[in-house]
């Protein structure tokens, strides 16, 4: 059953718009920062705010479901988690320091396209 699940997550994953672009329109950059881990700390502090953006999203939207809806949601999230690290851990094996900047990067943009998903997914629109 868990498998079905997976299954059905993937392929609802694979049919939403990939909107995630790192240093795209949303980009911030961190104010006069420019070593290299004070870059990763500004990205990873963003990603905080993004996570708990997401976190309040998924609670609302497991709230208002069905509950046939569910474990499908649960095992989308846990997919979904395990694909932005998966992808964004690609920018982290090269070589260079911008590497780092563009692993957080990664992460902090998935995690705000995440939480807007879920959060218009609430809308039923």
């Amino acid at each position: 059953m868990i498998r079905i699940c997976v299954v059905s997550a993937l392929a609802l994953m694979a049919a939403l718009p990939a909107e995630a672009e790192i240093f795209g329109p949303g980009f911030q950059p961190c104010g006069e920062k420019t070593s290299t881990p004070d870059v990763v700390e500004c990205v990873q502090a963003k990603t905080s705010v993004a996570d708990q953006r997401l976190n309040a999203a998924y609670k609302a939207l497991l709230a208002r479901i069905e509950a046939a809806q569910r474990q499908p949601l649960l095992a989308a999230q846990r997919v979904w988690v395990q694909y932005r690290d998966a992808n964004c851990g690609f920018y982290r094996v090269q070589d260079g320091s911008i590497r780092q900047v563009q692993a957080a990067e990664c992460i902090r943009s998935m995690t705000e396209d995440r939480a807007r998903e879920l959060e218009k997914a609430m809308t039923f629109d």
